[in-house]
């Protein structure tokens, strides 16, 4: 093979290297995206716990149900 082939040979196959990499790098990304906003949607979207027999720990539900929608109504930004 002459010297222009190997390097033409070479260099083609580090840029589709490099293209893969680069695919696969922002495909993970968006995955990883997703994934967190699927999380994050079924964490939202899940029913109310049942509240609970015992006063106190019902108390700490309640002040914890407060507490989550406050900090819900300050998020929508």
């Amino acid at each position: 093979m002459e010297t222009s082939s190997i390097i033409l040979l070479l260099v083609s196959a580090s840029v589709s290297f490099a293209a893969g990499r680069v695919i696969v790098h922002f495909r993970n990304v968006k995955r990883k995206r997703l994934a967190l906003e699927r999380q994050a949607n079924e964490k939202r979207d899940r029913p109310a716990e049942p509240e609970a027999k015992n006063k106190s720990k019902r108390k700490r539900q309640l002040q914890e149900r407060d507490k989550a929608s406050r900090h819900h109504g300050k998020s929508s930004s």
